[in-house]
C-alpha cells in the first residue's frame, strides 16, 4: 500500500476498523491507522472515519459505537435502503424428551489427549494458588516450535453452568432443539436435541462482562420500571458501564441474578451471548523433547468474583486442572511472535525475565537449549533467568529441573520471592536492577532479552528498568534510553515481550 501511485485506487471505496490493545502503547493502533492513510493518498474514498477498539477496555463498545454509524454512509453511498431488522428472536428452543450423546464442537479444532497433570504448588502452604504442569498428546500430524502457544477449547465450569441452569429453571439433560428463523445465523447446533447443560457448558461463554448492547437487550425484558431504568442508564453511559460491569467484569448471568424482573427467553439468552473460544496458553516443552507431546504450565484461577458475588472460576484453567490422564481435548497448535523464539546458534546469550507461569516458554528454551548443546556437544553461551515467585518453598516451579540446567552450565537463575523478599529484592524487576551489571555485559555481548508475564504490573516495571539500567550505564538521556528501547525491540528484535492480561 505504502508503494500506491497517487490515484491508484480512484473509486475504491473503503472503511477501517482497528482492534488493539494499549498495552503495546507504542504501536497502539499503528497499522489500522497506516492502511487508512495509504488507502486516502492512493485516492480511494473513505465512507466512515476510522474506529478503533481497545482490548484493555470497552471493546464491543468501542464496535457498537463506530458500527452505530457505519451503516448511514454505506448505505447512501451504495444507493440502497438502510433498514433496521424487526426486533425478533432468530433462535427458537423447544423442549423434548429424547436422550443421545453430547455433541461435539467444531471449530477448527482437533482432539488431543492428557498424558499427565500435576500440581506444581505446595497447597498446603498459606495463600498458596495452583499451578498445574499438564503433558498432552498432539492430534496426529499436529507440530510445534518452541515458543508457540496451544490453544485449548474448554468447557465452562460447573458452577456457572448450574447457575445458569436454575435462573432458568432447568435440568442439565433437559433436551433441547435449537431452530433458526431463515435468513439468521448461529455457531449453536441447530435441528437436533441437544440438553440444556450441554449449551451451557460447551457453546456459549458465561463470564465474559456485559456489553452495552446486551445490557440494552436486557432493559427491553424487563418488566419492573425502576430496573428497567437502571439497565437502560448502563447501556447510555459509558463511564457507568465500564465502573459497574466491566472493571468489575459483571456478566449477563451476573445481571439476571440481580433483577429478577427480567424476563428474559432461554433462547434470547443464547442469542446474546457469543460463542466459547480457545485460550492460549505457552508451550513449555520443546520439539526437541518431543515432537508429538506439549507442556503447559497453568495458574488455576480460583478467586471471589470482582462483582462481590460468589467465586470466580477460569474456564479454561478449571477445565485443564480437573482433567485426568485420558481426557480428550480439544486443541490446535498457534505460532508466537516471529522473534520469540530461542535463539538459533547457542552462541547467542539470553537473558529471560518472568514471573509466575510465565516461566512456561523459558522453560520449553532451557529445555531446547540443553538438548541442542547435547545433540552438538558443545556448550550454549550464557543464559540468565530472572524469575519471580511468591516463596522459595512453595511455588518454586520446576525448581529441580532449573537446578539441574544450572549444575550443567545451561543456566544462572535469578529468582526474587514477592512474600519473603531478601536484600531490598522483593519483585523480579528488583532482581534485574541489583544484578545489573551482568546483563549489562550479556547485552553488550549480543545478547536477546525476553519478558514473559504480567502485561500491566511486571512488564511495564520490566522495562522501565531495563531503561534505568541503560540510562546507568551510558549516561544518556531519558528520551535516548527510550529511543534505544524502542529500536531494540522493533529493528533487532533483541527485546521481545509476550505479556498477557
Amino acid at each position: 500500500m505504502s508503494e500506491l501511485p497517487e490515484g491508484a485506487l480512484e473509486g475504491v471505496r473503503y472503511a477501517v476498523f482497528g482492534c488493539g490493545n494499549t498495552d503495546w502503547a507504542r504501536t497502539y493502533q499503528a497499522v489500522p491507522t497506516a492502511i487508512d492513510e495509504h488507502l486516502a493518498r492512493a485516492g480511494a474514498t473513505r465512507l466512515v472515519d476510522r474506529g478503533a477498539a481497545n482490548a484493555r477496555g470497552d471493546f464491543f463498545g468501542d464496535f457498537d459505537d463506530w458500527y452505530s454509524g457505519f451503516w448511514g454512509p454505506v448505505t447512501t453511498a451504495l444507493g440502497q435502503d438502510d433498514e433496521v431488522p424487526a426486533p425478533t428472536p432468530l433462535l427458537e428452543v423447544e423442549f423434548v424428551g429424547a436422550t443421545r450423546d453430547p455433541i461435539l464442537r467444531q471449530n477448527h479444532l482437533q482432539l488431543g489427549a492428557v498424558v499427565a497433570n500435576r500440581e506444581l504448588v505446595d497447597m498446603d502452604a498459606s495463600g498458596a494458588r495452583s499451578k498445574r504442569h499438564l503433558e498432552i498428546a498432539l492430534p496426529d500430524g499436529m507440530t510445534y516450535e518452541t515458543g508457540d502457544y496451544l490453544a485449548v477449547l474448554p468447557l465452562n465450569p460447573t458452577l456457572a453452568v448450574d447457575r445458569a441452569l436454575s435462573r432458568f429453571d432447568l435440568a442439565y439433560d433437559a433436551q433441547t432443539v435449537i431452530r433458526i428463523s431463515e435468513g439468521g445465523h448461529t455457531f449453536l447446533p441447530t435441528d437436533t436435541p441437544v440438553t440444556a447443560g450441554e449449551l451451557l457448558a460447551s457453546y456459549v461463554e458465561l463470564s465474559l462482562p456485559a456489553t452495552r448492547k446486551q445490557l440494552e437487550l436486557l432493559a427491553d425484558a424487563t418488566v419492573c420500571p425502576p430496573d428497567k431504568a437502571a439497565l437502560a442508564a448502563l447501556a447510555g453511559d459509558p463511564a457507568a458501564y465500564t465502573d459497574e460491569i466491566l472493571t468489575p467484569r459483571i456478566t449477563v448471568l451476573d445481571l439476571l441474578e440481580r433483577y429478577p424482573a427480567c424476563q428474559l427467553a432461554f433462547g434470547t439468552f443464547l442469542q446474546m451471548l457469543t460463542p466459547l473460544t480457545p485460550r492460549q496458553y505457552s508451550i513449555s516443552s520443546s520439539p526437541r523433547w518431543s515432537t508429538d507431546h506439549v507442556t503447559l504450565t497453568v495458574s488455576v484461577l480460583t478467586a471471589p468474583a470482582l462483582s462481590g458475588s460468589g467465586t470466580y472460576e477460569g474456564a479454561a484453567s478449571t477445565y485443564l486442572a480437573r482433567a485426568r490422564p485420558g481426557t480428550k481435548v480439544a486443541v490446535t497448535v498457534r505460532p508466537s511472535n516471529v522473534a520469540f523464539h530461542p535463539p538459533q546458534s547457542l552462541a547467542t546469550p539470553v537473558v529471560m525475565v518472568c514471573a509466575g507461569t510465565g516461566i512456561a516458554p523459558f522453560r520449553g528454551f532451557l529445555q531446547d537449549r540443553a538438548l541442542a548443546a547435547q545433540e552438538q556437544g558443545v556448550t550454549p553461551a550464557p543464559a540468565l533467568l530472572f524469575f519471580g515467585c511468591d516463596q522459595p518453598d512453595v511455588d518454586f516451579l520446576y525448581r529441580d529441573e532449573l537446578d539441574e540446567w544450572a549444575e550443567q552450565g545451561l543456566v544462572a537463575v535469578r529468582p526474587a520471592f514477592s512474600v519473603t523478599p531478601a536484600d531490598g529484592v522483593t519483585f523480579v524487576q528488583d532482581r534485574l536492577w541489583a544484578d545489573r551489571a551482568e546483563v549489562i555485559d550479556l547485552v553488550r555481548a549480543g545478547a536477546i532479552f525476553f519478558v514473559c508475564g504480567d502485561g500491566q504490573r511486571m512488564a511495564p516495571a520490566v522495562y522501565d528498568t531495563c531503561t534505568r539500567i541503560y540510562i546507568e550505564a551510558t549516561g544518556a538521556t531519558a528520551e535516548r534510553a527510550d529511543a534505544w528501547m524502542i529500536e531494540m525491540q522493533r529493528e533487532h528484535s533483541r527485546y521481545v515481550a509476550d505479556v498477557y492480561a
